[in-house]
């Protein structure tokens, strides 16, 4: 399941992990979405962006989702890489990727 205001950058994660054989079973442009699509299809990973505004952020849609157990792993793939923010999503349980390194990403998923 994937995460992300942005359009563009939700297109192109999809598309990449698509080609990588990975299954996308959900996708959401915000974090209420994003938790609400885990709790109802229970994704083995979500890969959710940090900042999604209005509303939650990655963080806590990590926070949430794994506190539920509605997803098994939660990875945070951001810009932005504020080390406290990093260690927050590292504290909740969530793995955390810069955005742009898909290789990453992809070996973060597997």
């Amino acid at each position: 399941m994937l995460a992300d205001n942005d359009a563009n950058a939700l297109d192109l994660i999809e598309l990449d992990l698509r080609l990588e054989g990975h299954e996308i079973v959900g996708l959401a442009q915000n974090g209420v979405e994003a938790v609400e699509v885990c709790e109802a299809l229970r994704p083995d990973v979500l890969v959710v962006d940090y900042r999604m505004p209005p509303g939650i952020d990655g963080v806590d849609v990590a926070e949430r989702v794994l506190r539920a157990s509605i997803a098994e792993r939660v990875i945070v793939y951001s810009n932005y890489n504020d080390p406290a923010v990093v260690a927050r999503a590292t504290a909740a349980g969530a793995t955390w990727v810069s955005k742009g390194r898909l290789a990453v990403l992809r070996a973060a998923i597997a």
